[in-house]
């Protein structure tokens, strides 16, 4: 037995109530909690990176023996991994690698990050081996931007979603050494700049770690916040709203690739990869034009597409929970034995109902945190209706991304 990258529901039949109720539910309440904001927020709330309390055990978290423990416990996870990968049985029947690298490391990332911030960043075992090679040598061009760390996650998801061979122990183990050497080199090259702007899997950790209640504070103080001022304070980081977008676009591709269609035209690797291109480029075409239409209602000199750029991470970590959850669920069991599953550790409504409610969730955390922003860009006159363009697309995702985890 193989392991099989489905993360939707696989039907229709599936969900606990019809999908038109499904549609309209979620629909509604994207719009209830709007009108709730407009009538109860007023002006800008959210202090983004100033805002937090100080937490009590900060020495602990941030004292050098934690850091050394960290740092080893992601040195070792990698060896094991890549010694299991390469050396291990050829099949993801009797290897547990494939699971540990697709569901315990990537999927794993998201309630890692939610709930203790970006703890990857100090783990990450590639920054841990660039820094034992000696000082940066060049500075990174500012130029680049987060276009490395998108090139990478694009280069993951390609992998896991058109390659064919996602499921290929040796495949995988290629990819990461490849992925290790890369950036291993940039970073010893670049210096610890290089992970925070060009290793897709830190960059996204830190995204989702936005939404966690522990963070840093602009004084570097670990505090605990709100979610919604962590979002705040992703948006003094422009360039990550193309990142965003390839994620909610790749994970759109995913739902895509469950429906009856998908498999009737017989599905190739040239065909998957522009399914994948094509799924990125609408989702990134559908945000561009939201923001087409609110530019005329914004302030002089605003940045509109990074402006709002950080309101996505909630819709993106949603969509992440809502075509992961049953996948993690069953396939992560087979990090333990790779021809175990138990497929009965939860309903099918269950999972439903998990799924629907991350989406309308992610997209009512994303509403709250678009509104607050729009109050502080938005001319006096326009702060309601100048975000009715997002707020309509922001109703179209949740549709979709309902649509797309039932199987429809």
């Amino acid at each position: 037995m193989t392991i099989v990258l489905a993360h939707g529901l696989g039907g229709r039949s599936d969900l606990p109530v019809p999908l038109w109720l499904a549609l309209y539910a979620g629909a509604a309440a994207v719009l209830a909690s709007f009108v709730a904001l407009t009538l109860l927020w007023k002006t800008p709330r959210l202090r983004g990176a100033d805002a937090g309390r100080p937490l009590p055990f900060a020495r602990v978290v941030d004292a050098r023996a934690t850091s050394i423990v960290l740092k080893g416990l992601g040195l070792v996870c990698l060896a094991g991994f890549l010694a299991m990968a390469w050396f291990g049985p050829d099949t993801s029947a009797a290897n547990p690698a494939p699971a540990w690298f697709y569901v315990w490391f990537w999927v794993g990332l998201v309630p890692l990050s939610l709930l203790v911030g970006p703890v990857w960043r100090r783990m990450n075992p590639l920054r841990t081996v660039a820094s034992l090679l000696g000082p940066a040598r060049r500075e990174l061009p500012d130029r680049l931007g987060y276009r490395p760390a998108v090139v990478s996650l694009l280069a993951f998801l390609w992998l896991e979603l058109a390659s064919g061979h996602s499921d290929s122990p040796r495949l995988i183990a290629g990819f990461v050494t490849l992925y290790a050497v890369v950036h291993v080199a940039c970073g010893a090259v670049f210096g610890p700049r290089w992970f925070d702007r060009g290793d897709g899997f830190e960059v996204y950790a830190v995204l989702i770690a936005g939404l966690s209640p522990f963070g840093r504070r602009a004084d570097g103080r670990l505090v605990v916040r709100s979610p919604l001022d962590g979002l705040l304070a992703l948006g003094r980081s422009p360039g990550l709203t193309p990142l965003i977008l390839v994620v909610l676009g790749s994970t759109a591709f995913d739902g895509l690739t469950r429906l009856p269609f998908w498999n009737d035209l017989t599905p190739s690797v040239p065909l998957a990869t522009a399914g994948l291109a094509a799924a990125i480029a609408l989702t990134a075409a559908a945000y561009a034009g939201g923001i087409r239409l609110t530019r005329p209602y914004l302030r002089k000199g605003t940045e509109p597409y990074t402006g709002f750029g950080h309101t996505l991470v909630p819709i993106m970590v949603g969509y992440t929970v809502a075509h992961y959850f049953s996948f993690a669920l069953f396939e992560g069991q087979r990090g333990f034995d790779p021809a175990v599953a138990d497929y009965t550790l939860v309903s099918t409504a269950v999972i439903a109902l998990v799924q629907v409610g991350a989406i309308v969730l992610g997209h009512v955390l994303a509403v709250g945190s678009a509104h607050d922003r729009a109050l502080g860009l938005l001319r006096a006159g326009y702060r309601t209706v100048g975000q009715y363009p997002l707020l309509a697309l922001m109703v179209g995702y949740t549709a979709v991304g309902i649509a797309l985890v039932s199987g429809a």
